[in-house]
């Protein structure tokens, strides 16, 4: 709730002195850290709190997935050599940032990817192991 928050600033605008303008970032900024129900309507940063780590989050999601087509995954290879399943690159990377010290704790998710129909699973799949993003766009 953002009551204590209200309190807090009435004290400090009486005490401190500080501008109208200086007290609504701060009321911003803390409403910011709260979470939010899961969507794209939201503006909160959404940040998931909880020891699970990426690579476990990441399971999690690929357990509720259906098994990948291996008949389609070979037509793709074949028509783009190099290319991995969402399944394979999502793991990678929740790897390599783990690696780095980033959790879903400490992470804010920020994606660029292509706005058609073909990349919403990876982008929902990526705000389940790391909260809500922030969507640069992308083509």
């Amino acid at each position: 709730s953002s009551q204590p928050l209200t309190k807090l600033i009435i004290n400090l605008s009486s005490t401190m002195k500080l501008s109208l303008a200086s007290l609504a970032l701060l009321a911003a900024s803390a409403s910011a850290f709260t979470t939010s129900p899961a969507g794209r309507a939201s503006t909160s940063l959404n940040i998931l709190a909880g020891t699970q780590s990426a690579t476990e989050r990441v399971a999690n999601v690929m357990a509720a997935r259906p098994e990948e087509n291996e008949a389609i995954d070979a037509l793709v290879k074949k028509n783009f050599p190099g290319a991995i399943s969402n399944k394979a690159m999502e793991t990678k990377v929740a790897t390599i940032l783990e690696a780095k010290g980033f959790t879903p704790a400490n992470t804010l998710l920020c994606t660029s990817l292509c706005c058609d129909e073909l990349a919403r699973n990876l982008e929902d799949d990526l705000n389940k192991v790391y909260g809500h993003n922030f969507n640069l766009g992308g083509l």
